[in-house]
C-alpha cells in the first residue's frame, strides 16, 4: 500500500514538474465570420428572404428575389420607395462551440450595418446602432455560454432611415439643419443631414434616391484573451539621412476596461532593421481601447521611395505587428499558452506636403510637395461605385475604375464627402497604383446639427475610420467636408437670417470636433476644414472667409454655365481646381431597349437629370459649337447624346489644358475633374458610365493628362498660346513641336509651323510661343472657319503627342457635309482563357478626314463585357488608322469575324 501511495505521488511530481517546465505554446486569436444563411423578413413578415449572405442590404436582397425589379431600372426608384418606409429584421442561427468559450473575450463585431438597428442576441438588447460608418462591439461570452447547449439567435431590427430622419427634425424647430429636402427635381428624401449615413442615399444630382437599409460589411465573432490588434498607424519623419518611423497599435482589450500584459513586437519584412520590442503592463480605457506606440529609424538607403503615378515605382513594405499575452491568470496550469494577435500592413516610405507659402503675385500658394518635388496634381473625383453600400465594395468593379483612372495618368482621386470612407481594399490598390487620395470625411453640401450627441457620434466615426486607412501611402489629404463654408457664406440654403449660429455650429462641428479627431490619429497629414476654402487664410478669417473661392488662395470648384466651356478665356486661374465639369448623356445604347424610342427615352432622360438646370446646359452648349439635329428626327436622341459626348470632352478638355498650362503662370498646381464614376445611367458630370462604359471624355483624358504633352489654344488677344508640358524627372529634354494648319477636307496640311529644339527641363512648363496665327492665316488667304491646326510634339525623333486647335466654330465648317465612308476591318482578334480578355485591332478607313469619330458595341455584342477602345471620339485626319479593342468575353466563347465588327455602331459629325 505504501509503496503504491509513493508511486502515485511520484506520478503527480512529475506531471507537475513537467507543466512547470514545459516550452509556452502558441496559438492565435481567433475570429468566425458570420456572413451566411441570415434571414431578412419585413415588419409584418409578409416578405421573407432565406439564405441572404452578408454583405447584403434589402434592395439587394429584393431584387435576387425577384420581388422587385432592379432600382437602377427604367423608373423603379419611384416605384419602389415602400421599401424605405418599411422596418425589417435579419436573423441568424448561431451555433455554440464550447472551445470559443474558453476565451475572456467572445465579441459580436458589426463592422458595418446601415444605419438604424436594435441587436438582439436571445432575445436580450446588446445595443442599438445608428451610424453606418461606426464598427459595434458587444462581449457575448456570457449569452453564448448560457445558451451553449442550443442555438442562438440573433437578430438585427433594422428602422426605417426616411422615418427615423424625419422623427429626428422634430428636435430642431429653433435652429433648422438645412437644406431640409433636396430639390424636387431629385425624386429624394428629407433631413439625410440630421443622420449619419451615405448623404447621397437620399438622392443627388447625379444619383436616385436609395435610402438603403442593411449589413453592408462584416460580420465576425472575435475570440481572444486579453487584447487583439486592430489597426495599425504609420508616421515617417524625414531626417535627413534616414526615416524616423512612429508605428501606433490599437489594441482591443474586448469591451470593458482591463489590465493588459504583454509585449507588442515591429518588424519590417525584408529590411535590415532593428525591430523594437514594447513590454506593455496598462490598463485599457472603459471602451476596451488602448494605444501603445513603438519607434524605429530606417536607412534612407535601406528602402525604395514610393511615387505618384507617372513620377516613378509605387514601392510597399510589409509591416508586421506581433502581440503576444502574459497570462496573468496563472492557477490554471493550461492556460500557460501565450495568446498571439498580428496584422501585417503594407506601407510606403514617402513625404507630402502640402505647402501653402506666400506666392510671387499675391495670396499663397497651394501645391503638393512629394519626396521635395513639386508634382501637378491631375485626376478626377470619386463618388461611391454603387448607390447601394452593399455593393460599393465590389472588387472587382473598384479595380475596373481605379485601373482606368491609372491608365489614364491620374495621380490623384478626391474621395468627395457625400459617400462613403471606402474599403480596405480601394486604399490598397490606389498604393499599389500611385493615386493620391485627397480624403474628404464623409459631410456634404449642407449644414449638421452639432449637439452633444451628433458631435460624440462623430468623434467615434472619425477615430474608427481614420485609424483605419492612415497607414495607406496613397493618403496625401484630410478635408473636413464639402463646399460647407461657401454654402453658408454664399447662403445657399437660405442661412442668413441666423448666420451666426450657423457658423457657430460649423466650427463647433469641424474646428473643434472633426479637425482635432483627426489630428489626434494623424500626425502625419494636412487637415483642410472644408473644400473649396482659401486654406491658411480661410483659418485667418476665422474658417468662414468672404470668398472661399479666391482664386488666389487654396482650392477651387468652378462651373460655369453661361458662357461657352469651349472657349479657353473664360476659365480663370486658381491654384489648385478640386472640382470641374460638364455633363452629358451616357451612351445610346447604355439606355433600357425598351425606351429607345425618341419619346419614351426623352421622358426617361428627363426622370434621371436631377440637375436643377435640367438638359438646357447641355443643349445650350451644342448650339453654340456644334449642329444641331432636328427634333423630329428619329435618330434625335443617338445624335444629341452622342454630340453630348462630344461637347462635354471638348469642355474639360480645354479646362484641364487652361490649368495644366497655368502652372507657371498662375501657380496653377491641381485640377481635379468631377467626376470619374456614376451610380447608374443618367445624365451627369462622369466621364464613365455606371457599369464600365467610357465616354468620349475618359477616352481623351489618357491624351490630355499625359506626362508628355503639348497644350495649345487661342488667347484672349486671339493669339496661339503654345506649351510643352512635361510631368518626369530627369535631365533637359530637346522637343520638337509641328503646327499644321489642315482645311477639313484635307488629310494634308496646306500649311506649317515648326518649333524645333525646345529645351524642356524636367517636372515644368514651358511657354513655347505666343503666335498671331490669324494675322498668319490672313496673310496666306486662308480663312478660318475652313481650318483647323494639328499639333504633334515629338521626343527623340518619335512623335509622342498630338492634339488639335478649332479656329472657329465646328459647326461653321462648311467641309463637313460629305460622308467620309468609315469602313471597319477586323484585323486581328486572340482571346487569352486564363482571363477571358479578347482583344481585337481594327482597321479603320476613310475617304475623307473625319470629325469625332465613335465607336460603340451595339446589342448583337452583348456577349461581351466592358469593351474599351484605344481611342474613341477622336480626329481621323489619315486614310487608314488602327484602333485597338479589349473585351471580357467569358470563357472566350464569341468566334468575331469582320461581318460581326461591321455591326459596330460608328457616329461622327456631320454639319448639315
Amino acid at each position: 500500500m505504501l509503496d503504491t501511495l509513493k508511486f502515485f505521488l511520484f506520478v503527480i511530481l512529475l506531471l507537475i514538474t513537467i507543466l512547470l517546465n514545459q516550452n509556452v505554446i502558441s496559438k492565435k486569436s481567433g475570429e468566425r465570420d458570420l456572413s451566411q444563411f441570415w434571414r431578412l423578413e419585413n415588419s409584418n413578415g409578409t416578405l421573407k428572404m432565406e439564405n441572404q449572405s452578408i454583405p447584403s442590404g434589402v434592395y439587394t436582397a429584393l431584387e435576387a428575389a425577384l420581388i422587385i425589379e432592379s432600382i437602377l431600372d427604367y423608373k423603379n426608384d419611384l416605384t419602389t420607395k415602400w421599401i424605405a418606409l418599411d422596418n425589417w429584421t435579419y436573423t441568424l442561427d448561431v451555433a455554440c462551440d464550447v472551445q470559443d468559450l474558453n476565451f475572456t473575450n467572445v465579441v459580436l463585431t458589426l463592422h458595418g450595418v446601415d444605419t438604424f438597428a436594435d441587436v438582439y442576441l436571445n432575445d436580450e438588447l446588446l445595443g442599438s446602432t445608428d451610424n453606418m460608418f461606426v464598427r459595434y462591439r458587444f462581449n457575448v461570452r456570457r449569452q453564448l455560454r448560457h445558451e451553449c447547449k442550443t442555438t442562438s439567435k440573433l437578430r438585427i431590427e433594422l428602422k426605417s432611415p426616411v422615418t427615423t430622419a424625419k422623427a429626428l427634425s422634430a428636435k430642431h424647430e429653433q435652429l433648422k439643419i438645412v437644406p431640409e429636402c433636396p430639390p424636387e427635381v431629385y425624386n429624394g428624401e428629407c433631413h439625410v443631414n440630421l443622420i449619419r449615413k451615405m448623404q447621397a442615399s437620399f438622392a443627388w444630382d447625379w444619383g436616385l434616391a436609395a435610402p438603403s437599409m442593411g449589413i453592408w460589411k462584416p460580420v465576425r465573432l472575435e475570440f481572444y484573451d486579453s487584447a487583439k490588434v486592430r489597426d495599425v498607424t504609420f508616421v515617417l519623419s524625414d531626417e535627413e539621412t534616414e526615416w524616423s518611423v512612429r508605428i501606433g497599435v490599437h489594441l482591443e482589450t474586448g469591451t470593458v476596461a482591463r489590465r493588459v500584459k504583454g509585449t507588442l513586437t515591429f518588424k519590417l519584412l525584408g529590411i535590415e532593421v532593428d525591430s523594437p520590442v514594447i513590454t506593455v503592463d496598462e490598463t485599457s480605457n472603459e471602451a476596451g481601447e488602448l494605444y501603445v506606440e513603438g519607434s524605429m529609424t530606417v536607412a534612407k538607403e535601406a528602402v525604395k521611395l514610393w511615387w505618384p503615378n507617372g513620377y516613378g515605382r509605387q514601392t510597399l513594405y510589409n509591416l508586421y505587428v506581433k502581440w503576444e499575452d502574459d497570462l496573468i491568470n496563472s492557477i490554471q496550469l493550461r492556460d500557460r499558452d501565450t495568446m498571439i494577435s498580428e496584422k501585417i500592413v503594407r506601407v510606403g516610405f514617402r513625404s507630402v506636403q502640402l505647402r501653402q507659402e506666400k506666392a510671387n503675385d499675391r495670396g499663397l500658394m497651394f501645391y503638393f510637395l512629394v519626396n521635395e518635388i513639386p508634382i501637378f496634381m491631375k485626376g478626377s473625383n470619386w463618388i461611391p461605385s454603387s448607390v447601394l453600400p452593399e455593393s460599393s465594395y465590389d472588387e472587382n468593379y473598384v479595380k475596373f475604375l481605379l485601373y482606368a483612372a491609372r491608365d489614364a495618368n491620374m495621380n490623384m482621386l478626391r474621395v468627395w464627402g457625400g459617400g462613403v470612407y471606402e474599403s480596405d481594399y480601394f486604399y490598397q490598390l490606389a498604393d499599389e497604383l500611385g493615386i493620391l487620395i485627397w480624403h474628404d470625411l464623409m459631410f456634404a453640401c449642407s449644414t449638421y446639427p452639432a449637439d452633444a450627441g451628433f458631435l460624440e457620434n462623430v468623434k467615434l466615426e472619425v477615430r474608427q475610420n481614420v485609424r483605419r486607412i492612415q497607414h495607406h501611402a496613397s493618403i496625401a489629404l484630410w478635408a473636413t467636408n464639402n463646399e460647407n463654408e461657401v454654402a453658408i457664406q454664399q447662403n445657399w440654403y437660405g442661412t442668413n437670417g441666423n448666420k451666426n449660429l450657423y457658423v457657430e455650429d460649423y466650427k463647433k462641428l469641424y474646428v473643434e470636433t472633426i479637425a482635432p479627431e483627426v489630428e489626434r490619429e494623424d500626425k502625419w497629414r494636412t487637415v483642410l476644414i472644408s473644400s473649396p476654402s482659401n486654406g491658411k487664410k480661410s483659418v485667418e478669417d476665422g474658417y468662414i472667409s468672404a470668398n472661399p473661392q479666391d482664386p488666389l488662395y487654396g482650392d477651387v470648384h468652378y462651373y460655369n454655365y453661361d458662357l461657352d466651356g469651349w472657349n479657353p478665356i473664360v476659365y480663370r486661374g486658381g491654384r489648385f481646381i478640386s472640382e470641374y465639369g460638364y455633363q452629358s448623356y451616357p451612351a445610346y445604347t447604355s439606355w433600357p431597349v425598351r425606351v429607345l424610342n425618341n419619346e419614351e427615352l426623352a421622358d426617361l432622360i428627363n426622370h434621371r437629370q436631377h440637375s436643377p438646370l435640367r438638359n438646357a446646359p447641355i443643349k445650350t452648349m451644342i448650339e453654340k459649337n456644334l449642329p444641331m439635329p432636328l427634333e423630329t428626327s428619329p435618330n434625335y436622341w443617338r445624335d444629341m447624346i452622342y454630340l453630348s459626348q462630344v461637347s462635354q470632352a471638348m469642355i474639360v478638355k480645354t479646362e484641364t489644358e487652361v490649368y495644366r498650362s497655368k502652372r507657371l503662370e498662375h501657380g496653377t498646381m491641381g485640377a481635379l475633374y468631377w467626376q470619374l464614376n456614376d451610380v447608374w445611367i443618367a445624365p451627369s458630370w462622369s466621364s464613365i458610365e455606371y457599369g464600365g462604359k467610357f465616354k468620349i471624355l475618359h477616352y481623351w483624358m489618357k491624351e490630355m493628362l499625359a506626362a508628355h504633352h503639348v497644350v495649345a489654344y487661342i488667347n484672349t488677344l486671339k493669339r496661339l498660346d503654345l506649351y510643352a508640358i512635361r510631368d518626369t524627372l530627369g535631365p533637359d529634354e530637346q522637343w520638337k513641336i509641328e503646327v499644321n494648319i489642315h482645311r477639313w477636307d484635307s488629310f494634308m496640311p496646306v500649311d506649317y509651323l515648326i518649333y524645333d529644339a525646345i529645351t524642356v527641363p524636367e517636372n515644368t512648363v514651358v511657354k513655347v510661343d505666343s503666335y498671331d496665327i490669324y494675322d498668319h492665316l490672313h496673310k496666306k488667304n486662308l480663312a478660318p472657319r475652313d481650318h483647323l491646326l494639328l499639333i504633334n510634339l515629338y521626343r527623340n525623333g518619335v512623335k509622342e503627342a498630338e492634339n488639335f486647335v478649332f479656329l472657329d466654330k465646328v459647326k461653321n465648317a462648311a467641309q463637313l457635309t460629305s460622308s467620309p465612308n468609315v469602313k471597319l476591318t477586323l484585323a486581328t482578334v486572340s482571346c487569352n482563357p486564363a482571363n477571358s480578355i479578347m482583344r481585337l485591332s481594327i482597321e479603320l478607313s476613310v475617304s475623307r478626314p473625319v470629325a469625332f469619330l465613335y465607336m460603340e458595341l451595339t446589342p448583337e455584342n452583348s456577349a461581351l463585357k466592358q469593351c474599351q477602345f484605344s481611342r474613341n471620339g477622336f480626329l481621323q485626319f489619315s486614310p487608314i488608322q488602327t484602333v485597338y479593342m479589349q473585351c471580357v468575353d467569358p470563357g472566350c466563347k464569341s468566334k468575331l469575324a469582320s461581318s460581326d465588327i461591321s455591326t459596330l455602331s460608328v457616329n461622327r459629325l456631320m454639319n448639315k
